[in-house]
């Protein structure tokens, strides 16, 4: 069943994004864990508890360096456990020390680490793909070998990620993903995430000839106006009920 989430953004009060969210219609937020924790508004105190108070369903979308599973991971297990969480997004990267050869290998020891963690609880993991900008787990290669390795696993498929659509097909050949997140971009630039229409992503020919029918959750990765997150969502629901 398809289901529409927005971006818990920090620098609103979590009660004022709670309120944004049903009123346009979305049914779940995503919400910002680094190793400093939750990104929440200075001014909310108490993250867990917050979001327990509201209920208001969320899923945690947590951002780690390779070498910052083994510290974060029992922490994330807490959390979810006090949130009633049953999902977990990672999005790998490697700020912290340069990528090498063998770079992927530690990754999905470290994927192992988690889910060998995480299953304790029946928590599924989503393993969001990277840009170029921090070149892990990025390229077709990549995700078909750790997939290979880890058929538990499932992929969250990061559209703003991609180089074009031949890069997206065949990383949805190599998994199809259970969770997209959508923004737009311009080819030429690096590393992007715009509302939907300001860049040259063709949303058109993913929902009718790569994606078709999907009915997983899409995130809208857009942190720009409440006008322009509405407008992103109003758009993508139309091209998915037209395709």
């Amino acid at each position: 069943m398809l289901k529409l989430g927005c971006l818990a953004r920090f620098f609103n009060r979590y009660k004022d994004e709670v309120e944004f969210a049903k009123a346009n219609g979305f049914d779940f937020m995503q919400l910002w864990y680094d190793n400093n924790g939750f990104s929440f508004h200075e001014d909310d105190e108490n993250p867990i508890e917050l979001i327990n108070e509201f209920g208001f369903p969320t899923i945690i979308h947590a951002v780690l360096n390779i070498n910052e599973f083994e510290e974060h991971i029992p922490k994330l297990r807490e959390i979810l456990k006090k949130l009633g969480h049953k999902e977990l997004i990672i999005h790998p990267i490697s700020d912290n020390s340069p990528i090498k050869e063998h770079s992927l290998d530690e990754l999905i020891e470290q994927i192992d680490f988690a889910l060998k963690e995480l299953s304790k609880d029946d928590v599924v993991i989503y393993l969001e793909n990277n840009s170029k900008l921090n070149p892990i787990f990025t390229e077709t290669e990549e995700i078909e070998k750790m997939f290979g390795v880890h058929n538990n696993l499932e992929f969250l498929l990061d559209i703003a990620h991609i180089d074009g659509l031949d890069h997206l097909k065949a990383m949805v050949t190599a998994k199809k993903p259970k969770v997209l997140h959508i923004a737009d971009k311009h080819f030429d630039i690096l590393h992007e995430h715009l509302p939907i229409g300001d860049g040259e992503i063709d949303f058109e020919t993913i929902f009718k000839d790569i994606l078709i029918n999907f009915d997983g959750k899409i995130v809208f990765e857009v942190v720009e106006t409440d006008e322009d997150i509405v407008k992103s969502k109003n758009t993508i629901e139309r091209i998915i009920k037209n395709s």
